[in-house]
């Protein structure tokens, strides 16, 4: 096959898949994995695609208009509730913890079962569903500007209230994970995050493992910074073995 069917066939496949691994694309064309990377690198050069660690993604996919959290709810929803269970388990009784938004995260506070808490958050939705929990947490909902696609409270005012405080635990969402960055679609709230993360004793990001090799607009935070990774147990191999390198990984 010649190089320029190649990079053809390659920015179909991304059309489709979003993600592609080095592997498949050396599969499916029959060439080494060598000559897919080359391809690849002349694609990304281009701007055709996206690299990412063993693979390519779609330039398109990197541009989707991010959905409100009402729309996250619908998506990867069993992925979403494997992960927000494990993390919930990691907290202890009458500790304050930060947790910001995101859909993974709702689920989580649904699920904790800890007799006294103090629960910190700026995500109206978090807030709704730590109320709703049948256990009587001392809740504090932080104010600010109100980001609408991600129900939570931002800016200046947000980022005062969050300063003066400390935190045992701190649970994160994030848009994207790529290489060591952690990825959010809008400054100010990765801004918001960042500030409470460098306030917490324990750091912790909360993601389903569609959010690996997956980039966004901002970059809020190292993930090496972090103290832990609360993912899916059938991430793959390759994945785990790759950000392991930044980040202790419970995946079990």
């Amino acid at each position: 096959m010649l190089k320029q069917e190649r990079f053809s066939k390659i920015v179909n496949i991304l059309s489709t898949e979003e993600i592609v691994q080095v592997s498949d694309l050396a599969n499916m064309m029959n060439v080494s994995e060598m000559t897919i990377r080359r391809d690849l690198r002349e694609l990304d050069r281009r701007g055709k695609v996206l690299r990412v660690h063993g693979g390519a993604q779609s330039v398109s996919s990197s541009l989707i208009i991010e959905k409100n959290f009402n729309e996250k709810r619908e998506i990867h929803v069993p992925e979403k509730k494997e992960v927000a269970k494990k993390a919930a388990k990691l907290i202890k009784d009458g500790e304050t913890v930060y947790v910001g938004p995101g859909t993974t995260l709702e689920f989580m506070v649904a699920e904790l079962k800890q007799k006294k808490l103090r629960l910190v958050t700026n995500s109206i939705p978090v807030f709704e569903a730590a109320r709703q929990n049948a256990n009587n947490y001392d809740l504090i909902l932080i104010g600010g500007s109100y980001r609408r696609t991600s129900g939570a409270c931002i800016g200046a005012l947000a980022n005062h209230d969050l300063k003066s405080m400390g935190y045992d635990r701190a649970f994160v969402g994030v848009n994207g994970i790529i290489d060591d960055a952690l990825m959010t679609a809008n400054m100010e709230e990765g801004l918001t995050q960042k500030i409470v993360l460098d306030r917490a004793v324990h750091k912790y990001v909360v993601c389903d493992k569609f959010k690996l090799n997956k980039n966004d607009f901002y970059n809020f935070y190292k993930l090496s910074d972090i103290n832990r990774l609360i993912t899916n147990h059938d991430v793959a191999k390759k994945l785990v073995d790759y950000y392991g390198q930044f980040i202790e990984i419970d995946n079990s």
